[in-house]
């Protein structure tokens, strides 16, 4: 792929992200939401794909990267790259590289190839790094302890999230792209749990599109959907990812309402089918925050053992007292002495130097933030971080 500069990013160009709330961005990790001319969040219950694309904000976003510039919301990826890490930008050139065909690069969009779509935010789990944002669950256990719940934010994430449900348009919408599509996401909430999103894919099928595009998810590992592997055998390409941030009872501390045993029997399932079935991949997506990064070698070990096809560790950027960039500079003396003597593979340690790299390079807090949000949650769910992993709350200065 000839591209005009070494910081260019081809998202801007080949692909749109739909938030759970129906809202837009350039990418998953963009700081802002997209803008129309006159000011006001794009939102898709009524703006169609092509107003979004040919907007003005998204028209300066692109002159940006032909000039070689380094947008400001894109800085999470340019973190990353600070620290010799494969930001988004960098795994998306390389993961589309034979869909994206060398061009000319102009201002104006290319052909719609890649929706990376959160179809709303139902989702079985309240993960502690998660929110109402992206979780229908969590919204609930939030309002449960809101004394006006109906005015809270969180009231309006969990009735924006219903949109894909209260929204025909979006629907004739994507229809109408679906010829041009070659590589869909769908993330969060939980995909498996989102019905139209099957709904969707079989309309693929029957408009005998599916044979050209690839499918990747990004699901918690709860759900095993029997009734889609007749749907996915028709598309070029399905990757599964499961996001695990770490394993047994830490795992069910970080991800509450999941059970380890039953999505490791899940994973055990789609093994099973990738074995019997060609275009099946399965990954693992391991967000690297504070809750983990004292384990990571041990969950590395995890990862081995399942002969994943790929294994991807994601940075926690937002909220960022969940971000080891921002852990105190004690903890991040400790972190480091752990993740550098780490009795893992080479490819791995060199990964962790990596993710050493990306903490020391962010601004260090006092803590008080994280202990704070902790204890928030550990109150109301009866749960205790103490308890659960002393040794992180010695490292975290929770009493």
């Amino acid at each position: 792929m000839r591209l005009p500069n070494k910081s260019f990013c081809v998202l801007p160009w080949i692909s749109l992200e739909t938030s759970p709330i129906g809202t837009v961005r350039p990418c998953c990790l963009a700081d802002h939401e997209l803008h129309s001319d006159s000011g006001a969040v794009f939102n898709l219950a009524s703006a169609d794909f092509d107003t979004i694309r040919n907007s003005k904000e998204m028209q300066r976003l692109r002159e940006q990267f032909l000039a070689g510039q380094q947008p400001e919301t894109c800085r999470r990826c340019w973190a990353e790259e600070s620290a010799g890490r494969t930001s988004k930008r960098l795994h998306t050139l390389d993961r589309l590289e034979h869909i994206v065909a060398d061009t000319d690069w102009t201002p104006d969009a290319k052909p719609l190839v890649f929706l990376d779509l959160k179809l709303g935010n139902i989702c079985n789990l309240k993960c502690r790094i998660c929110g109402s944002w992206s979780s229908s669950t969590y919204a609930v256990e939030e309002l449960a302890n809101e004394p006006n719940p109906k005015s809270s934010w969180h009231y309006q994430m969990l009735r924006a999230g219903r949109w894909p449900r209260e929204t025909p348009a979006f629907w004739a919408e994507i229809a109408r792209a679906s010829s041009e599509l070659r590589y869909l996401e769908f993330t969060g909430g939980e995909p498996f749990m989102i019905q139209e999103h099957f709904d969707f894919l079989q309309r693929l099928v029957d408009l005998g599109l599916a044979g050209q595009i690839e499918i990747h998810y990004n699901t918690n590992g709860t759900h095993y959907p029997e009734s889609a592997e007749a749907i996915w055998q028709h598309f070029r390409l399905v990757e599964i990812a499961f996001s695990i941030d770490d394993v047994a009872d830490r795992f069910e501390y970080q991800r509450s309402g999941a059970v380890w045993d039953r999505v490791t029997a899940n994973i055990e399932r789609f093994r099973q089918l990738r074995a019997r079935t060609s275009n099946i991949q399965l990954q693992v997506c391991s967000t690297v925050n504070v809750f983990n990064v004292l384990y990571l070698a041990e969950l590395s070990l995890w990862h081995e053992q399942q002969a994943f096809d790929f294994v991807y560790w994601n940075m926690m950027h937002d909220a960022e007292y969940f971000s080891i960039a921002s852990l105190p500079e004690s903890a991040k003396a400790r972190v480091a002495e752990r993740l550098r003597h780490a009795a893992v593979a080479p490819a791995t340690l060199a990964e962790f130097d990596r993710i050493v790299e990306f903490m020391l390079n962010g601004q260090s807090q006092d803590g008080s933030r994280t202990r704070e949000e902790i204890r928030r949650v550990d109150q109301r769910r009866g749960e205790n971080l103490r308890s659960a992993h002393p040794e992180l709350a010695d490292l975290l200065g929770y009493a």
